[in-house]
């Protein structure tokens, strides 16, 4: 293999092994004693530290793309290796994450509501998994410019920083009758994953002002997502650019759909 392709493959390999050390970090929530020092020295709690983990694989997902791109090192096995490393990071941990914060912060909901949680974390990693391969399959090739269905990367960044916000203002509010919300949320982004919606890709714009406006939220997104802060603001920019880009993708589902002319003989 070429060196251009390792630049890409690093990210994909910090993307997947993040997602790894993020479910490994839910285990420190019950696996540490009262009292005992953070893991790593590390001062938040296991399963916000989880959550951030989980912000920076969706972070680093977007850089292999763009080093991808920007090497010409586009291939087969990167594209394999990006979405065994998105199941892990988007699917699976988001998943998991759930299951215990629910646990850890409401046991006897837990307990009494278990199996519509254990549902509600099946299905959205199924569909998480089911968006990824029908990707490979499918729209990879057919589809240029949009995708179908919400990307996993950000049906996982829209379920983490809504415990995120939830642990940092309502978890002592709303007590148990909070954590509904939580299998509703995993089932509404699976549905949302696999649905036949159509959601445009960031890029170029037309409108250079569109484009500046763009630009200034990635890098405020990216900002705060390392460093660990607002994600108020990141939950809003996910929020809009998903029910503004999926209503674009019904106003213009016609012209998506009809087939590129062929090419002049």
């Amino acid at each position: 293999m070429s060196r251009r392709f390792l630049v890409p493959n690093l990210f994909t390999a910090l993307n997947f092994l993040l997602g790894v050390y993020a479910i490994l970090m839910m285990h420190e929530a019950f696996a540490r004693s009262p009292g005992e020092p953070p893991v790593f020295g590390l001062s938040r709690p296991p399963l916000i530290m989880a959550g951030w983990m989980i912000i920076w694989c969706t972070l680093l997902d977007k850089l292999d793309g763009v080093a991808a791109r920007l090497f010409k090192a586009t291939s087969a096995f990167g594209a394999q290796f990006d979405s065994l490393a998105d199941l892990t990071a988007f699917g699976i941990a988001p998943g998991l994450l759930v299951y215990f914060y629910i646990e850890s912060l409401q046991p006897a909901w837990f307990a009494a509501y278990r199996p519509l949680v254990v549902v509600a974390v099946s299905f959205y990693m199924l569909a998480a998994a089911v968006r990824l391969a029908r990707f490979n399959a499918v729209d990879s090739t057919a589809l240029a410019g949009v995708f179908r269905g919400l990307p996993s990367p950000f049906a996982g960044g829209i379920v983490v920083l809504t415990i995120l916000l939830h642990a940092k203002h309502l978890a002592a509010r709303l007590g148990e009758a909070g954590m509904i919300v939580f299998p509703l949320l995993l089932v509404a982004t699976g549905l949302l994953m696999v649905s036949p919606l159509y959601l445009p890709k960031l890029g170029r714009r037309k409108n250079r002002a569109l484009d500046v406006f763009q630009l200034l939220n990635v890098a405020a997104g990216y900002v705060c997502g390392f460093a660990m802060i607002f994600p108020e603001y990141l939950l809003s920019l996910l929020i809009v650019y998903a029910i503004g880009g999926f209503a674009w993708g019904l106003l213009n589902r016609q012209r998506i759909l009809r087939p590129a002319p062929a090419p002049a003989a």
